[in-house]
């Protein structure tokens, strides 16, 4: 089973990308800050007064998947995500359901290593599948 997240959004860095939904959203709390070598992003967690938690996400290091879209100016709304206990049963599921893996999955620092996948779906939206390590 998949359940919502939260949010993607790339911003060029997390200071600028806290201000701008601050103004916009009621932003209730904030996590710390993470730091990705492997993913090359750093990485915030924004919950609104209603529990909606948005993820901003910005360069860290050379060869980021950040940069080249901030450029081109779209899908700057990156992603949705799922979490799951049952990962790679989800990854099937996406899969049949005609998602195209934009990767392999890989451990994120922001989820206490936690593996990460992306997909491509048909609708061109892109889905984060997060692996629940917690339960």
């Amino acid at each position: 089973m998949m359940r919502f997240d939260h949010i993607g959004i790339f911003v060029e860095n997390l200071n600028y990308g806290y201000d701008q939904l601050a103004k916009l959203f009621n932003i209730a709390r904030k996590s710390d800050v993470f730091n990705d070598p492997l993913l090359k992003v750093s990485v915030q967690f924004l919950y609104d007064e209603t529990g909606i938690c948005y993820e901003i996400i910005a360069p860290f290091g050379e060869g980021n998947p950040v940069d080249a879209v901030l450029r081109g100016k779209s899908r700057i709304l990156n992603h949705i995500a799922y979490k799951t206990n049952h990962f790679e049963k989800s990854v099937i599921y996406l899969r049949e359901a005609g998602c195209i893996p934009l990767g392999k999955p890989k451990p994120a620092v922001a989820f206490c290593n936690a593996k990460v996948i992306f997909f491509l779906s048909p609708l061109n939206i892109i889905f984060e599948l997060v692996e629940d390590i917690h339960g």
